[in-house]
């Protein structure tokens, strides 16, 4: 498969939520703007994942979480520029001489690099949007690769300072689903399989060590994750939207 066509992400915050206004997308309204996949999942968690964040914060004071918040956009942010160059078979050494305390992200993402034959998608606006119910999202993928084995997977890269347990992997799920029916819709094929590959260290500990949690979805789990994300859409758009129904902004080009 050769690559596809990309997609600049045209990010927009209305009522401090992100949205993407979907200019020349081939299955989206002319203008329309969507609420991000991430604005949906937060907005319609349940309330016992939103006290858990709130005690969070409360435990370790909002200046520290505040800390960690931003340190684990900049760590991720660094990982995705690290992938990206290193598939473009540009030189990462000054990205990993750079930040040696994030090495070892790179390091435990490296061999899952390696089941990866070539990406044809990276960091793409990608949308979904049912034109009966005028409703829909967008985001930003991370990458859409022929793995060594020929099948065409979704990944989707993430950083975290330990593993994750089963319950904390659910929106991750939800995202793989959202983005492999985005992408499908768009592009015109299914996808097979997608990952989630969780890069986890933790440089303040006292023994730091490295590992790869890997989170994988096939075809079939994958239907079951589209299925309940376009639930969880209709919700946010009745709960959320005046009239349930996405608009478009539209703009004088000229």
């Amino acid at each position: 498969m050769s690559s596809l066509e990309h997609y600049e992400p045209n990010r927009i915050a209305l009522n401090g939520k992100r949205h993407y206004q979907c200019n020349d997308f081939p299955n989206v309204p002319e203008g329309m703007l969507l609420p991000s996949v991430t604005t949906i999942l937060s907005s319609m968690a349940p309330a016992s994942k939103i006290m858990a964040l709130m005690n969070w914060r409360k435990k370790v004071g909002p200046e520290e979480a505040n800390r960690r918040t931003r340190l684990a956009a900049n760590r991720g942010t660094w990982l995705h520029t690290v992938i990206e160059d290193w598939f473009n078979g540009e030189d990462i050494e000054h990205h990993l001489d750079s930040a040696v305390d994030w090495r070892p992200y790179y390091d435990a993402a490296l061999p899952f690099l390696e089941t990866i034959e070539q990406p044809v998608l990276i960091e793409s606006a990608v949308a979904w949007f049912n034109e009966d119910q005028a409703m829909g999202y967008s985001g930003t993928l991370d990458m859409l690769a022929k793995m060594t084995d020929g099948s065409i997977a979704l990944v989707d890269w993430k950083t975290s300072f330990k593993e994750k347990p089963d319950r904390q992997l659910a929106d991750y799920k939800r995202q793989l689903g959202a983005y492999t029916m985005a992408a499908g819709q768009m592009y015109g094929f299914s996808i097979e399989q997608a990952w989630c590959v969780i890069a986890c260290y933790d440089p303040e500990a006292d023994k730091p060590e490295a590992s790869l949690q890997l989170v994988h979805l096939d075809d079939l789990e994958l239907v079951s994750q589209q299925a309940i994300m376009q639930d969880t859409v209709k919700r946010y758009f009745t709960e959320h939207y005046p009239g349930g129904k996405a608009f478009a902004l539209t703009m004088d080009r000229g």
